[in-house]
């Protein structure tokens, strides 16, 4: 009877292990596609971006030559684009990193906190699922010590009896 209810245990978690294994491919292909998507996208939108600010410069600096010879208009320009350069390259973590960070972790976990509180949780988690095995583990050896025994006992009985 027990037998047959293992079996029965052990087909059910191989059926319920192959269906989760297979809902992570869906959901990892789902997500793929998603960053990819995103990826394609922020290319784009940079490049168009790009070439606007290119033809925004060249004009601004066409219109400042109204007041200075043009290599001081052009001059101007770069000293302006290089500013902007650097309040982007300074404000880098606060304007990208972070609603990068907060929008895949939304996107990829599930989760729209932040990445390093999600990182810490999972670590948290991993230490608990370890020290559980490490318990689950101890518990097994034991058991199988006293299995061991009890043959031994059963062993020496039967030798005992047989002489």
């Amino acid at each position: 009877m027990k037998a047959g209810l293992y079996n029965q245990l052990l087909d059910d978690i191989q059926g319920y292990l192959k269906s989760q294994y297979q809902l992570l491919q869906v959901r990892s292909v789902e997500q793929v596609s998603q960053l990819i998507g995103l990826i394609i996208a922020l290319f784009a939108i940079t490049a168009i971006v790009v070439i606007g600010l290119i033809f925004f410069a060249i004009a601004l600096a066409a219109w400042l030559e109204l007041w200075l010879p043009m290599w001081a208009s052009y001059l101007v320009i770069a000293g302006v684009m290089l500013l902007i350069a650097l309040a982007v390259y300074w404000g880098r973590n606060l304007w990208f990193v972070r609603p990068i960070e907060k929008h895949l972790g939304a996107m990829v976990l599930g989760n729209p906190t932040s990445l390093i509180q999600q990182k810490q949780v999972v670590e948290n988690q991993a230490a608990m699922q370890h020290e559980l095995l490490e318990r689950d583990v101890a518990e097994m050896q034991r058991d199988w010590a006293q299995v061991q025994r009890i043959w031994q006992m059963i062993r020496g009985l039967l030798a005992g009896g047989s002489d």
